[in-house]
This record gives structure tokens, sequence and C-alpha cells, in this order.
């Protein structure tokens, strides 16, 4: 059939396409490899990409077997987050995926309290690396309601959920003496820090833009040509969308935590620029397709360049 004579539909169906994002990882953490500790974002990847494919496993978000997702994933994760170093943050995509995929695991479920805590609990650890993160908390309690998974009991769950990460820590505190350092994120939390958009590289600025353009363009496809999909699936993508809204906000108006409300849109770029080039060939995702390609050779080469020299 000519229209799957594409370079769309050999990227999106073909069995090299994930090997080969897994092979660029490797190679890109060779790359900047310094210390043991740089190993950490790999496996923190590997973990995110994993993750990524059970959510579509388990719900049907782009309503077939793929892994293109979870490969476009770990593509700009290692062009965009790989060649600046560990660090704590590379955790963030992780968590976050894994607090969504209990999120919508309640989705009509009549035991709804146990997959909320454990959303909500990773949303807790999320925060002790990005406390910002607990700006969403009030949105999650509001998703809960589409998913139709708000009780009484999955209220508290999720309170409870939230706070056992804080539990810990003030345990760890009051062991070491020093129990204020326990209440520090929500300091934090009430003085954000001022807008001051010198903390965000070039490397960032960029990638960042390219991202947010891919994730808006797909996003606005996804959503009106919802009715195609599941009620379910629906709910569950417009959730994606309203978060990567969320994440760009924050990157906005909190610029000093760019990368870490980078790694969230991150997440939503790959769901949503994977549902809408497996499922929809045309003029449009073709070019796209070429598009986001040259965007990511683009991306490795200007982020590998500018890791090299400083400026």
């Amino acid at each position: 059939m000519p229209e799957r004579k594409r370079f769309q539909y050999y990227l999106v169906t073909g069995k090299a396409t994930f090997p080969v994002a897994v092979i660029f990882c490797l190679a890109m953490t060779a790359i900047s490899f310094g210390s043991p500790a740089d190993l950490l974002p790999l496996f923190s990847g590997g973990l995110t990409a994993y993750l990524l494919i059970e959510l579509n496993t388990s719900f049907s978000l782009i309503r077939t077997r793929t892994t293109f997702h979870a490969a476009l994933f770990l593509l700009f994760y290692a062009s965009c987050v790989l060649p600046h170093g560990h660090s704590t943050e590379a955790w963030i995509p992780f968590l976050f995926v894994a607090g969504i995929y209990f999120l919508f695991q309640s989705y009509e479920s009549p035991y709804a309290s146990t997959p909320v805590y454990h959303s909500f609990l990773f949303l807790g650890l999320t925060s002790l690396i990005f406390p910002y993160i607990l700006y969403i908390i009030p949105l999650v309690y509001i998703f809960m309601l589409p998913l139709r998974s708000l009780n009484l009991r999955s209220f508290f769950a999720g309170i409870i959920g939230l706070a056992t990460p804080y539990w810990f820590l003030l345990c760890y505190h009051l062991y070491t003496g020093n129990p204020a350092d326990a209440f520090l994120p929500f300091v934090r939390l009430a003085h954000p820090p001022a807008i001051d958009y010198s903390h965000i590289s070039l490397s960032e600025a960029v990638s960042g833009g390219v991202l947010l353009i891919f994730t808006g363009i797909s996003s606005t496809f996804v959503i009106s040509k919802g009715f195609q999909d599941k009620v379910q699936t629906r709910i569950m993508l417009r959730i994606v969308f309203t978060l990567s809204i969320t994440a760009t906000a924050m990157a906005v108006l909190i610029p000093v935590h760019f990368m870490d409300a980078f790694s969230i849109l991150l997440v939503a770029f790959a769901i949503m620029n994977g549902h809408l080039l497996v499922l929809t060939y045309n003029k449009l995702t073709h070019i796209l397709s070429w598009v986001i390609s040259v965007a990511w050779i683009s991306l490795t080469l200007f982020n590998i360049w500018t890791d090299s020299f400083s400026f």
C-alpha cells in the first residue's frame, strides 16, 4: 500500500527504533561518563521508558501495542538530559510517570484508595526533589473527578500517601537532631524564587522550546481527534495534555527549576507525539516525523557542543 511506503511508517513500526534509542542512550552516557554516579540518569531513563510502555499496555493510550513513544522519550532524554551529567533531578520523570500510572489505575475502581495512595506517594517523593510539584496536587484531585475515583476514602488516601515521604524525612531529621529541616520544602513552597531567566542556559532554552512546539502541535491534533478514542483514553490524554500546560507554566514562572519542569514536559511530549504519529498517516504527520527526526539530530549535536564549550 503506497501510504505505508513512507518514512513515518518505518519509523513508528520498525523493530529497530527502540533498540536504536537504547544504544543511543548508552552512547551518550559513555560520552559524558565521568564517575559511576553518571549511570544513575541512564538507569532512571530506562525505568521511565519501561513505565511508559506499561502505561500504554495497561490503558491503551495509543490503541495499539507500540514502543515508539518510549523510544521517542529515550532519544530526546539522551539528547537533552544525559549530556548535562548526573543529578537527583534525573529521577523526576520516573517518579512522575509512576504517579500518573497509579492515578490512571484508579479509573472507576471500587478500591480506588489503594492506587490513589500509591499515586500520591510517588508525587510526594517527586516533591522532595522538586517541591513546586505540590502546586499540582489540587489539580490531581480534580483529575480524579472524570476518572470517577474521588470519594472520601480516596481523598484521605491521597493525603496520607503525600505525607508518607515527609514522615520518614521527619524521623530522619529527628534522629540527626535537625527536625526543622524536614519543613524546608514547605518553606521553599511558600517563598517561590524570583523570576530570573539567567539560570536557563542556551541549551536548555532551545531544548525546551523545541519540545513545547512539538507537544503543542501533537496535542492539538490528538485532542481534536479524540472522538476516535474510547472515553477512558480521551480522559487520560486530556490529563496528560493539562499536565503539559502545567509543566510549561512552571518552567516559565519558576525558571530556576526549568529542567525539572522540562522532565515532565518530556513525558507529555513522548505520549502525545507517539499517539499522533503511530495512529495518523497523512501529509502533515509525514512532514512532522521528518521534522522531529531532524530536530532530534540537531539538538543532539547542539547540546553536545554547548556542553563541551563554555561561552
